[in-house]
């Protein structure tokens, strides 16, 4: 791309039309599908040919979207400042973005197929303050994304080839490879979104593999076959082994197609990552803007010896906050504290955030005797009285939530805790799993002391510091521990010269 001239308005490259499409679908996808089902249900009446309408329907939304993504296209213009970059865009209503490279968190990049021949990628930008991606600029250079991060005061990456281990002058932190992304996968909650998609598929499947169950078994009979208790019990578990394996399978799926050769590396005082197997992702992210670090561990995680370390930015508001995560999927307990002591050096890191530690200490087991008591018996009970006349004997089972959220909360209460210096603080909490969230003094934006009735007959409160990026709460601890790391941190904040985003 050529030199570009300050306080001149430019196009991107013609390729942006794909995003725009893109962007399209996505906007009908999120917005419009209501409308689909009253439509869905006009078409299955006999008045009407489903096929023709679905003809017509198809050609009629993809005129819309190349429609709407080639006046979207036109409508486009940027254009570079001494200290922002400025974009125009809309049809209708017009919208002019002014964003000053002092608010910009990071610049990320992604790249489709088409884009990775045409060596072009899609700029996101992340500011303080907003709560999503404020600006894109769709098709542009791959070299004129890095000049715009030498503008912006990042340090640029010396090459631009494909490989990143040929990076000159950054270091090389994590690179995972088949075998984490088979780990990842099995780890993955989100399959279990997609299985709750095609549920309703699989019911139809399962109702007419009953059919076919059904028919099998009559013609193996007629022709001399018996089929007993052992041999239905073993097509049964045949049955559920194939959809755990179909689970398994569209998870580790998932994790190629987001983290496919992930790597992760730190230039400067940038971190940045890319991966992906069809559309490349790449993300970074000022070592100065983190805002908290968490440590995730699952179930199956728990298993492999492996978690999720995630870097959270400032954010306006809960909506689109995954948008503002720094995410390294997969990396082992001493390498996340390696990890934590380089981001935050040389002004905190060393505490620890492997939750198998003997370090923290723990919270009041009041915590534990308060949800056994308001959640597990009194609810119970009042279930048990209110039903005894009508259920009579049954109601008795409604006793058995009470030893249930005894095992929950004694479980609950022996994984939280809590540990801090002079300069941070991290909370451990988890039922299954554990997780594990540390966070600077200085970034603390407000905190509270709270008090039920109950922690105050006990002389126990509950601790909650409000950062850019959500809230951190330690309950059940000394009223006086809690009002004194009060106190030191209002003072940690306000003695601090740093910026707290």
């Amino acid at each position: 791309m050529k030199t570009l001239e300050l306080d001149t308005w430019y196009r991107t490259s013609p390729f942006a039309i794909l995003f725009f499409i893109g962007k399209t679908i996505r906007l009908l996808a999120k917005n419009a599908w209501q409308s689909l089902i009253p439509l869905a249900g006009l078409a299955a009446t006999d008045k009407f040919d489903v096929i023709s309408i679905i003809k017509i329907g198809a050609v009629g939304l993809g005129a819309v979207i190349a429609g709407g993504a080639i006046l979207s296209y036109w409508f486009f213009r940027y254009r570079l400042t001494d200290d922002s970059i400025l974009i125009r865009q809309g049809v209708v209503k017009k919208k002019q973005l002014d964003i000053k490279f002092g608010r910009i968190q990071g610049i990320n990049t992604q790249q489709n197929p088409i884009y990775r021949v045409l060596k072009l990628v899609t700029v996101n930008f992340d500011t303080a303050g907003s709560s999503g991606n404020e600006g894109n600029l769709p098709a542009v250079t791959r070299s004129f994304a890095d000049s715009l991060r030498e503008r912006i005061g990042k340090k640029p990456r010396e090459t631009v080839a494909e490989d990143i281990a040929a990076v000159a002058d950054s270091t090389m932190l994590v690179s995972l490879n088949w075998r984490d992304m088979v780990r990842i996968g099995l780890a993955d909650r989100r399959a279990l979104i997609v299985f709750a998609f095609i549920g309703p598929l699989m019911e139809q499947i399962g109702d007419q593999l009953d059919g076919y169950i059904e028919r099998f078994v009559l013609l193996a009979a007629a022709n001399g076959i018996d089929f007993d208790a052992a041999s239905g019990l073993w097509a049964a578990t045949a049955i559920v082994l194939a959809v755990v394996l179909l689970f398994v399978l569209v998870s580790v799926a998932a994790a190629f197609l987001q983290y496919h050769r992930f790597a992760l590396w730190l230039d400067g005082q940038t971190l940045r990552s890319r991966g992906g197997l069809l559309t490349k992702h790449e993300h970074s992210m000022d070592l100065g803007k983190i805002q908290t670090l968490r440590l995730q561990q699952g179930v199956v995680e728990t298993w492999q010896r492996r978690f999720r370390l995630t870097a959270r930015q400032a954010v306006a508001s809960g909506k689109n906050r995954a948008q503002k995560v720094f995410t390294i999927p997969s990396v082992g307990a001493q390498q996340a504290d390696e990890f934590r002591q380089l981001f935050y050096a040389p002004e905190a890191g060393v505490l620890t955030q492997d939750p198998r530690s003997d370090v923290f200490a723990p919270i009041s087991p009041y915590y534990m005797r308060s949800r056994i008591l308001f959640v597990g018996f009194l609810p119970a009970l009042i279930i048990t009285a209110a039903t005894a006349v009508t259920a009579g004997a049954f109601s008795l089972l409604f006793l058995l939530w009470l030893p249930v959220v005894a095992a929950v909360s004694y479980r609950s209460w022996k994984r939280a805790g809590y540990l801090h210096d002079d300069n941070e603080i991290v909370r451990r909490s988890g039922f299954l799993g554990y997780r594990t969230v540390g966070l600077l003094f200085r970034k603390v934006q407000r905190v509270t002391v709270s008090q039920s009735r109950y922690q105050r007959r006990k002389g126990l409160a509950s601790l909650r510091m409000y950062m850019a990026s959500g809230s951190v709460k330690v309950p059940y601890i000394e009223h006086e521990t809690a009002k004194r790391l009060r106190d030191y941190i209002l003072y940690k904040v306000e003695s601090s010269d740093r910026a707290w985003h």
